[in-house]
């Protein structure tokens, strides 16, 4: 048998019923409706039972179809490259067959399966709903050509995946599962502009998933431009991606200088991206290999920047973006950079060797990274006026990095360039966290041990620099740092800045445990534990600070020189630096010293070694201490 045509003895509404809620007894009537059916076969043998090869030509034609039918194919229906037009409420349904070469023209209420779309038949007129909204994509259906291709191949690749994902997503198709496909796609844009790239770009639509399996393979075709994005959402919103291996050209890119369309040159090359959200809303990337950009591997920002006082605007905002379960490995520039959005959350991902290699000698780039080097870099664009004005061109806010394993990138694992609201929990890092210029952070929680690198442990576990506006106002405030493991750095906790609360932090093997920054007002330190069998360690380190409101408690120190070495510290408050009920511990036995300070107080206290202070410190006390 090759073809079937069934007419429908039931008005199309009535099915429709049968998904809405109908009684069983109306859906039993329905089927023994349906079982009555008349069926027309095309056979001579008139045998429904007989096995079918899909793979002989149709005996019907497509135009004797009347409304209100349903029609199976399970033979080969070849029209000829003539459009044929179907009645209302007509469904093709796939038993095994195909339909090439032609358009159909549908009209209102019709259906088709999926299975018959391919790159031979259009569909056109009223369109139809997909029979199944989940849509198995075929690379052969759609003239994908797999492997190494030229670059004209590449981009017809990348235009005719896109086309099908749009198709699909027209025919209320809601779920793109792509399983066995290994294919390079031409993505490169000549402007970093995100609207531009999007053109270039795997362009994912709205209310869409895409389905990948470990043996899906999109790659970059190797290119010189300075800009890409292999999958990218612009103004899109309910989009996930779950699944596969995106590989961007890192090592095979061209990074010869190029000029952009307004005739700019560029030489860096760090713009390529291999995932990018921008405007996008209610978007999650899920268990995805990120691989090899020649820039970042992943990016979150709006569809442009926003007004000058860090209202939208024209732009659309990313939100509600999450990247979970995912691996990012080998990105050039930074595993992810946030630069805008509100509501981003990263969770359970591994971000691994960013940046890795340097240029070979006499040349200026390369394959080799490129700054700043970042696991995960927070980088919205503002600018302080010399009038005082902020203008907020991008803006970061409610950002959650949760759970993920950070290890060997190579300047550092996150670094809070410009943020707000963000929330460090559970993380494991071999690498460190530092900051320009940010605001209401929570690092908590996280496992920080450092890497060895050539035989030697890194300088910085959490370091956190003072930055001052033109007027004097601090631009890094509000940050609570606890329930951290920090072990191995040399200094694990540089901080400075204001209003800091630090507690039931654990650090160990360490040179200097805690060192207060050049300035440092109202911080809370309180049952923090500093350990280290380092005999030239020290526990609390200043040099040169301007404090004020400083609170240290409840700690334990114990180390190896001096507990304390305070050189030039200046305490400018009536509250003064106060250490109260603190257990100080050198094992050395060396004393702990102040050396031109002014303003400190350690009162309540347990320590094995007097306190040393050179005559130019003023108004030192030491009061009810024991040792």
């Amino acid at each position: 048998m090759k073809f079937i045509f069934r007419p429908m003895l039931i008005p199309l509404f009535s099915l429709l019923f049968i998904f809405t809620g109908c009684t069983e007894e109306a859906l039993e009537e329905i089927q023994a409706i349906e079982e009555k059916a008349a069926v027309v076969n095309t056979n001579e043998d008139n045998d429904t039972n007989s096995d079918v090869d899909s793979s002989l030509p149709c005996e019907f034609k497509l135009e004797n179809v009347e409304p209100n039918s349903i029609v199976i194919i399970n033979c080969v229906m070849d029209l000829g490259y003539e459009t044929v037009t179907l009645p209302s409420n007509v469904s093709i349904i796939y038993e095994g067959g195909d339909i090439i070469n032609g358009t159909l023209s549908f009209s209102e209420g019709s259906i088709i399966s999926g299975e018959l779309l391919n790159s031979t038949l259009t569909v056109a007129g009223v369109l139809p709903e997909l029979k199944n909204n989940v849509f198995n994509f075929l690379p052969e259906r759609w003239e994908i050509i797999e492997d190494k291709v030229e670059d004209d191949v590449a981009l017809s690749n990348r235009k005719k995946f896109n086309d099908v994902m749009l198709l699909v997503q027209k025919l209320g198709g809601t779920k793109f599962e792509v399983d066995n496909l290994n294919a390079y796609f031409d993505v490169s844009s000549r402007v970093n502009n995100p609207k531009i790239k999007s053109e270039s770009a795997i362009l994912l639509p709205s209310n869409f998933e895409l389905s990948m399996t470990d043996n899906t393979y999109l790659r970059v075709q190797p290119n010189n431009a300075h800009a890409y994005s292999l999958i990218m959402v612009f103004k899109g919103e309910n989009i996930k991606v779950t699944g596969g291996n995106l590989i961007g050209d890192r090592y095979e890119h061209d990074y010869t200088p190029v000029v952009d369309l307004y005739g700019k040159e560029y030489d860096t090359h760090e713009w390529g991206h291999v995932t990018h959200v921008s405007g996008g809303v209610n978007v999650t990337l899920e268990g995805i290999n990120i691989l090899d950009g020649s820039g970042d591997g992943f990016v979150v920002h709006g569809s442009s920047i926003r007004a000058t006082d860090g209202t939208p605007g024209n732009a659309v905002i990313s939100k509600n973006v999450t990247l979970r379960n995912c691996t990012i490995d080998g990105a050039r520039r930074n595993g992810l950079s946030i630069l805008d959005g509100d509501g981003i959350l990263v969770e359970n991902c591994n971000i691994f060797n960013t940046a890795e290699g340097d240029s070979p000698s006499g040349v200026k780039y390369s394959s080799a990274g490129a700054w700043p080097m970042q696991g995960i870099s927070f980088e919205a664009w503002r600018v302080r006026e010399a009038d005082g004005t902020l203008k907020e061109y991008e803006k970061i806010e409610n950002v959650v990095l949760r759970g993920n394993t950070f290890k060997n990138n190579r300047a550092g694992d996150v670094v809070l360039f410009t943020g707000s609201f963000i929330t460090i929990e559970d993380n494991y890092f071999d690498g460190g966290i530092g900051n320009i210029a940010s605001h209401d952070i929570i690092i908590r929680n996280n496992t920080m041990e450092s890497r060895i690198e050539n035989g030697v442990s890194l300088e910085y576990g959490i370091k956190v620099l003072s930055r001052l506006d033109y007027f004097g106002n601090e631009f890094n405030y509000n940050y609570q740092i606890y329930g951290n493991k920090v072990t191995g750095y040399k200094n694990p906790m540089v901080l400075s800045g204001e209003n800091f609360e630090v507690y039931d932090n654990v650090l160990k093997d360490f040179k200097s445990g805690i060192t207060l920054g050049k300035r440092f007002y109202k911080a809370s330190f309180y049952n923090n534990t500093l350990e280290t069998d380092l005999s030239t360690s020290y526990g609390y380190v200043a040099n040169g600070a301007d404090v004020k409101d400083i609170f240290i408690k409840n700690e334990t120190i114990n180390v190896g020189r001096r507990s304390v070495d305070f050189y030039d510290l200046i305490a400018n408050s009536e509250k003064n630096l106060v250490f109260d009920n603190c257990n100080f511990n050198a094992f050395s036995k060396n004393k702990s010293n102040i050396d031109g300070c002014e303003n400190i107080t350690i009162q309540n206290s347990q320590f094995n070694v007097d306190f040393s202070i050179v005559d130019n410190s003023k108004n030192i006390l030491l009061i009810n201490n024991n040792n």
